[in-house]
């Protein structure tokens, strides 16, 4: 009877071919995340093609236009939230469950979005104290400001759902539940900062700042639960950065801003073309708001 017994113990285990991308929790984490960004591409290559058999081909412009603008935004908007309903069908769990849950979003978005506006407002401040940046008024009339700063709203609205959706919705949240938080947070932000290689004329400085926005951000969102406080975050961050200070964002130029910045001095300060997230004195700012995240947002208990 304990020859039979170790006999079984010892018997070798059944493999299965299914086990390669399936496992006790259903799909594999690696496999899961593959599939949720396949299924983004394959949209955004479905909606590329009906634009080009449309004769309106999507062309990625040197400068911006509220208008190209937010076409773009909806098309992008539109792909990660089917990958992240597909993906949520799969696991048979609602899609609000990847980041977008929470008690009071609205709340959580204008909190987000009033410490962005601080944060950029304050890297500028830095900017200007230490010679790197010019700021004058654009000249621009009342009623033209009002429409071009409510539009670029409308734009960074959707670029700050789409960015944080792709890179901390689903993605993150399926990871934590394979890995810990930390290594989920540096895999997805070393991954949000090798997507801006493809920027024109970004550096390595800006490089690293995009990453270490995704670590901040990541920092929020563990602590809320939800991604609305890092959307509005990153919504507000980018909307100063180029309607309310007139900068180059990520190395793009856009039309109707409040004010008009000009870098000056070394780029490494100044961020140059690429504007203030390619200057050294962004790590300060970064380092802020991640102190801001850790004593002004509540851990809730399960993330």
């Amino acid at each position: 009877m304990e020859n039979l017994a170790n006999a079984e113990s010892h018997a070798p285990v059944r493999f299965r071919f299914r086990d390669i991308w399936k496992g006790p929790d259903g799909l594999r984490t690696g496999w899961a995340i593959l599939a949720f960004y396949l299924i983004y591409a394959g949209v955004i290559f479905a909606i590329g093609c009906l634009a080009y058999v449309l004769h309106h081909p999507f062309r990625r412009p040197s400068n911006l236009t509220p208008g190209i603008a937010i076409v773009g935004g909806v098309m992008n908007c539109c792909a990660v939230l089917a990958a992240t309903l597909a993906m949520s069908r799969i696991e048979r769990k609602s899609w609000l469950n990847y980041g977008l849950r929470a008690s009071r979003p609205l709340l959580q978005l204008a909190q987000g979005a009033f410490w962005g506006i601080a944060a950029i407002s304050a890297m500028m401040g830095l900017l200007a104290l230490t010679h790197g940046v010019q700021i004058e008024f654009s000249g621009a009339s009342a009623q033209s400001l009002l429409e071009s700063g409510l539009l670029w709203a409308v734009v960074f609205a959707l670029v700050g759902f789409n960015e944080e959706l792709t890179f901390r919705g689903y993605a993150f949240f399926r990871l934590t539940r394979g890995t810990r938080p930390l290594v989920a947070a540096v895999v997805l932000s070393l991954l949000f900062g090798g997507v801006h290689l493809t920027n024109h004329g970004e550096t390595a400085i800006g490089i690293a700042q995009a990453a270490t926005f995704g670590l901040v951000a990541c920092l929020a969102i563990w602590r809320t639960g939800s991604l609305w406080w890092a959307i509005g975050l990153h919504a507000a961050w980018d909307w100063g950065e180029t309607f309310l200070f007139g900068t180059a964002n990520s190395g793009l130029t856009a039309q109707g801003q409040l004010l008009i910045s000009h870098a000056t001095g070394p780029a490494w300060l100044s961020g140059g073309t690429v504007g203030p997230e390619a200057s050294v004195l962004v790590f300060p700012v970064m380092a802020m708001v991640a102190l801001i995240a850790v004593k002004t947002l509540r851990r809730v208990e399960k993330p």
